[in-house]
């Protein structure tokens, strides 16, 4: 029996005449008989799957329950719904026995008309359809792609296209013909529409029609009044949230057709760049200048958000072409600058400007319930775009947009900044492209706020659950850079230990770790390692000079002059300068360590003033700033170079002369940055082995003051004793 003939003999449509059928034929079973004369497959079985089908028919009718989402799982209604498969599991043919019966419940929903109803049989169809695709294929067939009057019911499709069941592109296209061609459907792709489009919660969007509207459109006067009537709503709806806004003469659902049109053609296979550059020409004479442009990249970019969100808690079809949506918006402004060469970098800025500005909005707007994934489609495929460029320029534009969007500013997209600026397609053209001067400071840039924003949350005595996600993928994006590009981190390192916390102690390891790929590293464990041996300790690290910004033009004159005449005076100024209202501050610390021991790292080490200045600093400092200075120190503990044989001798030459508490000091410094998990310095672990070997160290009281303490030390003693 065809499907349609069972709503002949069920009258349900009125007694329509039938005219016969070309294609496509749906033929659910050869010799089924109807509904009303039951099924020669099985007669018990049947009468049972009619019997249960009735009555759940009048559980619904009677239920007074208005939609599925009030259904208690143990109701009468789902009791005969999950009751049903089971009796067809169980009868003697039941690929046959689904056949007919599935055919029974289209005809039960076609003759609903109650919202509970079409809802209840919708959702009971599709779990039908799980126990046999081709019976869905042959069911969806007849009811999209047949040409029986009888299909076009508004609420049954819309009910449908809400469960994810219609194919929306090839619906669309068929609507479209049916509404041009007669006998012309006007009427009933209005109602359609008007199910769908206009309700406060909608069940598709504009561009899943974007054909049928068009051919409404092209229907002008001819169009019957209701059919005006949804046209100017669906116009006022396109215009509403930009009522006060200039829209420089452009009409909103026109810009909407626009990229709906844009969309189809980026999903059909025979589209070509002819095609996709005539488009994009017309994009740009429709928005005229760049006022005109910026609108229309705003009005794309919330479409496509409000479509993302929308959808976000539907089935991955609604997803994926909310993914589509968003693919080829940024393909279309990326045509839109190749058409215009002239103004291509303009563009891009425009169009990564307005993504800011509405996820600004937004991130103001919902705050804890803020959804950064829809962002990251956009700017990954804008980015994704214009990357097929190769400019220096587009990259210097992106790397604006990812600065101006950084965590600290919205920490609600941190998440999505930090796998943006890691994708293994911006970095590595930034730090291995021609022009490496900007490009590298565009990285350091970049990952400078990053350990901005994680340092605040890492000194936080109890972690979260997403801050180790967020510190755990920081690591590995670190990790990364010290494999791949470790002359940069090398370079950079002193920009980044002054925002990392001394608490994050394998964070600073890892930064600390780098070293150009060009120099053998000598085995730390060398018994008699004479670092002033190596030719290596004779030269000045490559090391970026920005790191002195945090030090005053007159304080750095105030230490060139120390160097040079060491006036007793200078001590108390360096005290003072590295203090605000009673507390240290560990940046102009550091940067102070480092300016006054580079300048006088070859002099020898007991009348260095760099010494000198240590030495008064931590006599003068309470322990908190003794601990500060000490590891501003053991930073430059890094691989063979000037800087870390003077701090090597500068520390050891400090526990050997200064007070028990400070050698204990020296001591926890190096040592805590040893007990963490790999990587750890080369001039770290070669100045931990030297200070260990030095006479008397084991007979300090610090060592034994605890057993835990105790079994540290020799744990820590074995192993280098076992390495060397």
């Amino acid at each position: 029996m065809r499907l349609y003939d069972m709503f002949d003999q069920n009258s349900a449509f009125n007694g329509q005449q039938q005219q016969p059928q070309q294609q496509p034929t749906v033929r659910f079973t050869e010799n089924a008989s109807s509904f009303m004369n039951g099924s020669p497959l099985g007669l018990h079985t049947d009468m049972n799957l009619e019997q249960i089908l009735l009555e759940l028919d009048r559980l619904i009718r009677t239920s007074g329950i208005t939609t599925c989402a009030l259904l208690p799982p143990n109701h009468d209604i789902c009791l005969r719904m999950r009751q049903i498969p089971l009796i067809i599991s169980r009868s003697d043919r039941p690929m046959q026995t689904l056949l007919t019966f599935v055919e029974k419940v289209v005809y039960m929903l076609y003759k609903s008309n109650t919202a509970f109803a079409f809802e209840a049989y919708t959702g009971f169809l599709q779990s039908l359809f799980e126990l046999s695709r081709d019976v869905e294929k042959e069911t969806m067939t007849w009811i999209v792609y047949s040409n029986d009057e009888r299909k076009y019911n508004a609420p049954v499709i819309a009910m449908l296209m809400r469960h994810e069941m219609i194919p929306m592109e090839d619906y669309d296209v068929l609507l479209a013909k049916d509404v041009k061609n007669p006998p012309h459907k006007a009427q009933y792709a209005a109602d359609l529409l008007s199910i769908c489009l206009l309700p406060s919660t909608p069940v598709t969007f504009l561009e899943d029609h974007a054909l049928t509207i068009a051919a409404l459109l092209e229907l002008g006067k001819e169009a019957p009044s209701s059919v005006q009537a949804l046209l100017d709503d669906i116009r006022r709806r396109a215009e509403a949230p930009y009522e006060t806004i200039e829209k420089h003469g452009m009409d909103c659902l026109s810009l909407r057709m626009l990229l709906a049109e844009w969309t189809r053609l980026c999903q059909h296979s025979m589209t070509n760049q002819r095609i996709y550059r005539h488009f994009a020409k017309k994009v740009l004479a429709t928005t005229q200048d760049k006022n005109g442009q910026s609108f229309f990249f705003r009005l794309c970019t919330e479409t496509c958000v409000d479509q993302f969100l929308s959808l976000r808690s539907f089935s991955s079809s609604f997803q994926n072409r909310t993914m589509q949506l968003i693919d080829a918006y940024a393909k279309l402004v990326a045509y839109m600058a190749l058409v215009d060469e002239h103004d291509a970098i303009s563009i891009a800025g425009r169009a990564f400007s307005v993504v800011i500005l509405v996820l600004a909005h937004h991130h103001e707007q919902r705050g804890m319930n803020f959804n950064q994934k829809a962002f990251l489609r956009i700017l990954s495929s804008l980015y994704s775009e214009f990357n097929k460029i190769k400019s220096i320029q587009v990259l210097k534009v992106y790397s604006d947009a990812l600065y101006a969007l950084r965590p600290t500013t919205f920490p609600g997209f941190a998440f999505s900044w930090l796998q943006l600026i890691s994708h293994r397609t911006f970095m590595p053209q930034l730090l291995a492209g021609n022009d490496r001067q900007k490009g590298w400071m565009i990285c350091q840039r970049l990952l400078l706020e990053l350990l901005r924003f994680l340092g605040p949350l890492l000194d936080r005595r109890v972690l979260q659950k997403a801050t180790r996600q967020f510190y755990r993928g920081t690591l590995r994006f670190l990790v990364v850079l010290l494999h791949d590009f470790p002359e940069f981190l090398s370079e950079h390192y002193m920009t980044f230990v002054q925002v990392v916390p001394h608490s994050c102690i394998q964070l600073r390891n890892l930064i600390l770790s780098a070293f150009p790929r060009v120099m053998y590293l000598p085995d730390p464990f060398t018994p008699d390692l004479r670092m002033d041996e190596l030719p290596e300790f004779k030269q000045d690290p490559a090391l970026v000079a920005n790191y002195t910004e945090v030090l005053s033009d007159e304080f750095r004159g105030a230490i060139d002059d120390y160097v040079q005449l060491q006036h007793e005076s200078f001590h108390t100024m360096a005290l003072q300068y590295v203090m605000d209202d009673g507390v240290y501050r560990p940046d102009v610390l550091g940067a102070f360590v480092l300016y006054v021991g580079a300048k006088t790292a070859d002099a020898s080490i007991k009348g260095s003033p760099a010494i000198v200045a240590y030495k008064r600093l931590l006599t003068d400092m309470s322990p908190e700033g003794r601990y500060i200075l000490l590891n501003a120190c053991a930073d430059h503990l890094r691989y063979p170079n000037n800087h870390t044989q003077f701090f090597s001798r500068a520390l050891l030459h400090l526990f050997a002369t200064q007070p028990e508490p400070i050698k204990e000091q020296i001591t926890r410094v190096l040592l805590e940055r040893l007990i963490v998990n790999r990587p750890h310095p080369w001039g770290l672990l070669a100045t931990f082995i030297r200070l260990i070997k030095s006479p008397g160290f084991w007979d300090h009281d610090f060592i034994r003051c605890a057993p835990d303490i105790e079994r540290l030390f020799d744990n820590v003693s074995r192993y280098i004793k076992s390495t060397t």
